[in-house]
């Protein structure tokens, strides 16, 4: 496949060092350009060798544009986050949960004691890989309880029985975590 090229007509009194030409079909790029006479410029190339030209137009290449680099690990946004893969420093932080203290910053913790603080535009760190959060009122995990151990696992309900009792559970328990009371 050929790569496509752009060609700007360009006058040769405004050719400057390093810019591409195409000459004889080739793209060369310019080591030096200096005036020779009134209507004369020299063009010295990287091979050594050399062209007059007169002040006409000469085909310019225009360098495509550079593909643009990948964009960083974007800082996450989550107030608490999981850390699946990272480092501080030579440090392994997968595992440690974190809690965002500021827009460019968390505390990292281990087992609930506060280990280190990470910083987004710290150069010897950084978090690869992350697992978002949400926080869970107490008292919806003890209404789950309760209603679970309320539903007799052992009784002979019917399959359909079982899981609409599991689904009014699981739609009382999103008003509790919603509201912070119990729907009875």
């Amino acid at each position: 496949m050929s790569e496509t090229i752009t060609i700007r007509p360009t006058p040769a009194a405004e050719l400057e060092r390093g810019d591409l030409i195409r000459h004889h079909g080739e793209t060369r790029q310019i080591l030096r350009v200096c005036d020779y006479g009134a209507e004369h410029v020299v063009i010295y190339f990287h091979a050594g060798s050399t062209i007059r030209w007169s002040d006409a137009l000469v085909d310019v290449v225009v360098p495509p544009e550079p593909a643009p680099e990948p964009e960083a690990g974007s800082w996450p946004t989550e107030p608490i986050i999981r850390i699946l893969d990272g480092h501080l420093g030579s440090v392994d932080i997968g595992g440690l949960l974190a809690l965002r203290v500021g827009a460019g910053a968390y505390r990292l913790y281990d087992s609930g004691d506060e280990v280190g603080l990470l910083l987004r535009d710290q150069p010897d760190a950084g978090i690869e890989d992350l697992e978002g959060l949400s926080v869970v009122p107490t008292e919806a995990i003890r209404a789950l309880t309760s209603r679970l151990k309320e539903l007799d696992i052992a009784s002979p309900l019917s399959h359909d029985a079982a899981m609409a009792r599991v689904v009014d559970t699981a739609e009382d328990l999103a008003l509790v975590a919603h509201t912070g009371q119990d729907a009875d």
